[in-house]
């Protein structure tokens, strides 16, 4: 009986170890798998932080190329701008040279224009003058036979006589009785361009300047104008 219990005890101590290793290691194992999956996870994790890693250096690579596109574009509109700002610049200042002179033209014609007026008042004033001092004579003429009367000659023909004889007062007053009489009339040019004449033979060229001026506005092709130009270059004023 004795000899029974001390094999059973012998076989107890023999199997226990046995038992005892082999749980150690199925424990170990399963720890070692446990590590294993641990450091799949970690590889795992990893490989995917770099590979966001990577795709967020290409998105900045793609914003940097973007942002180079957008810089380089910013600066093609400056420069642009800027030329476009130099272009309109000069165009102003060649407006305002423009205008400028266009200011001085326009005060060099109303200079003119104020002198043309002053001389047209003078010749008139003048005119009138030479009329009341020749009227009397003119009246005294035009009542003598074959001197002019009325329905002989005309106050044109009258004057072209007083024009050969030099008496260039009488002469003025009969044009411009002409002018007067006969607005319309076919010697009414030649009356205003006689008139500046016989201004200018008496030393009066300022007085005779008026009257050629008008023969030229009114008929410029006719044959007194062209004679009126020519008297009005000679006193240094072309037209």
């Amino acid at each position: 009986m004795k000899l029974k219990v001390l094999t059973a005890s012998l076989l107890t101590f023999v199997v226990l170890p046995g038992c005892l290793q082999t749980r150690t290691g199925v424990k170990e194992q399963e720890e070692k798998q446990v590590i294993r999956k641990q450091v799949a996870t970690l590889q795992q994790t990893t490989a995917d932080v770099n590979q966001r890693f990577t795709d967020l250096e290409e998105d900045m690579r793609k914003h940097n190329g973007r942002f180079e596109a957008t810089d380089a574009r910013i600066t093609q509109i400056k420069d642009r701008a800027e030329k476009n700002d130099f272009a309109l610049e000069a165009k102003i200042k060649e407006q305002d040279q423009k205008f400028v002179a266009f200011r001085e033209e326009l005060e060099k014609m109303k200079a003119e224009l104020a002198e043309s007026r002053a001389s047209l008042a003078s010749a008139q004033a003048a005119l009138q003058a030479i009329a009341a001092s020749g009227s009397s004579s003119a009246s005294a003429q035009a009542a003598t036979p074959g001197g002019g009367a009325k329905g002989e000659k005309n106050p044109f023909e009258i004057g072209e006589a007083k024009f050969e004889a030099k008496s260039y007062r009488d002469a003025i007053f009969s044009y411009e009785e002409y002018r007067k009489t006969y607005p319309k009339g076919k010697s009414f040019l030649a009356s205003t361009y006689k008139i500046g004449v016989c201004f200018q033979e008496l030393g009066m060229a300022e007085d005779a300047k008026p009257f050629y001026e008008e023969v030229i506005a009114k008929a410029p092709k006719s044959k007194e104008a062209d004679r009126a130009r020519a008297r009005l270059k000679a006193l240094g004023k072309k037209k």
